[in-house]
């Protein structure tokens, strides 16, 4: 395995030596001047369609799942993405997934993710049906894949459940935890009725689950199992269209959340999350748009003696779409299941994303994200905060129309103050490094529209 990885190391950089000399060429030899060009895998554009991609990159790393020394990964990883072309009834299908191959002390993995979604008009109703579960071997962090280095930054990961969902989705950067194998899954159920031209109401309920596997870890890398969790949710919105620029919704959430298993050595009790919330957005031009939400939120803990919490809700966004470029912020504060590591949460969450083409050949992504998160107060348990910092650039560079190299840089931060987590937390500085080749193809049809 390390001669494997150290022969793909060397091939990987002498093609990206090699670039500068070869780019230009094959895209003469290869491209007509106004055809398509694959900077790397992106989701599909129109309904019936289908892209997919396959990459393989080599990874350099320090301090990456808890490895307090250098390794090295092979990765292997493919993404595939399609929306069927029907109007009344399209269903979606987004999956990105793959192996990474250490050559060290490391463990090496397998992780996936697919997302599922079903949507049915019937006159003025509109129901949909989604489906998002995911296999890691940590939190997410980057990517469509949450894994670093692996080529997809930029590629923004699939949002199901309730929309808007303060309570039922945890928001912003996760709790970064060591080599702790996972499993996510959240299940959601919406509708919409149009009640006038202007007036819509929305309603879901949403189900997600989080279990954590056993597995060795390595000599150096220890795992350990974190909090189970179960939770589900139930939201309810009515929305005015004040004018052609100019929105109005008022929302109600409620939430609940129970743990099985121990978070030092402390059972952790459920807890439930009631928010009422008003929303406002406003489209300033054709290409930017932004929303704010604010409003009480009621926090309960099922434990003698304690009385429900109040604290604010918030949700601020901000996205602008361009022709070659986008971005997007967000800050978000709101209660949340505690990521697998502790018995609830509120966290306060700022995250940035953007890319951008250059001359047709070049493409630049950028990601940040910056989450404060404190446990909910709790008989007998000292009161902790994490701090938590995720940032990844990524530069990719088409080789030929369906062919594109990148070279990409995570970094991980994360310090926390007080104890009480049931996993092994991440702590410290990690960098990532990755590069490789991408294949992706044009957008395939799958049909006519129905």
């Amino acid at each position: 395995m390390i001669k494997f990885s150290h022969v793909a190391s060397q091939i990987a950089l002498a093609l990206l030596l090699l670039l500068p000399l070869t780019a230009h060429r094959a895209l003469a030899q290869a491209l007509p001047a106004a055809s398509a060009i694959s900077t790397g895998f992106s989701l599909p554009s129109a309904a019936g369609t289908m892209q997919y991609a396959v990459s393989a990159s080599e990874s350099v790393s320090s301090n990456y799942l808890g490895d307090s020394g250098i390794a090295s990964s092979t990765n292997l990883n493919g993404d595939l993405a399609f929306i069927t072309s029907s109007s009344r009834a399209p269903f979606s299908v987004v999956f990105s997934g793959g192996r990474s191959w250490s050559s060290s002390d490391q463990p090496s993995y397998n992780y996936l993710n697919l997302s599922l979604s079903q949507t049915v008009t019937a006159q003025r109703w509109i129901f949909s049906l989604s489906d998002a579960v995911n296999y890691l071997p940590q939190t997410a962090s980057t990517g469509l894949s949450g894994i670093p280095g692996v080529g997809d930054l930029g590629v923004n990961p699939v949002q199901t459940g309730p929309t808007p969902a303060p309570t039922s989705a945890n928001p912003g950067q996760g709790v970064l935890t060591g080599f702790s194998t996972r499993v996510d899954n959240t299940s959601s159920l919406s509708l919409a009725r149009q009640i006038t031209g202007k007036t819509s109401f929305n309603a879901s309920g949403s189900y997600s689950l989080t279990r954590f596997l056993s597995n060795s870890g390595s000599s150096t890398v220890p795992s350990s199992p974190g909090l189970d969790t179960d939770g589900d949710s139930v939201n309810a919105s009515l929305s005015h269209r004040i004018d052609a620029l100019n929105s109005l919704a008022g929302n109600f959430a409620y939430s609940r959340n129970t743990y099985s298993g121990t978070s030092s050595g402390i059972r952790q009790p459920g807890f439930s999350s009631q928010t009422a919330s008003l929303q406002l957005s406003h489209q300033f031009t054709r290409k930017l748009s932004a929303s704010l939400a604010a409003g009480p939120q009621w926090t309960s803990i099922d434990s003698p003696g304690l009385t429900p919490e109040l604290s604010l809700f918030a949700n601020l966004s901000a996205t602008f779409t361009g022709e070659f470029s986008h971005a997007s912020v967000n800050y978000s504060r709101s209660s949340n299941s505690g990521f697998g590591v502790v018995g609830g949460a509120i966290s306060n969450s700022v995250t940035f994303s953007t890319g951008r083409v250059f001359d047709r050949v070049w493409m630049v992504a950028l990601t940040a994200a910056y989450t404060q998160t404190s446990n909910l107060p709790l008989a007998a348990t000292l009161p902790f905060t994490f701090h938590t910092t995720v940032a990844g650039v990524q530069v990719s560079r088409a080789l030929a129309r369906t062919l594109s190299a990148y070279a990409s840089y995570t970094l991980q931060k994360q310090s926390n103050q007080g104890t009480g987590a049931a996993v092994d937390l991440f702590s410290g500085l990690s960098n990532v490094a990755g590069f490789g080749i991408t294949f992706s193809p044009s957008a395939v049809r799958l049909g006519g529209h129905s």
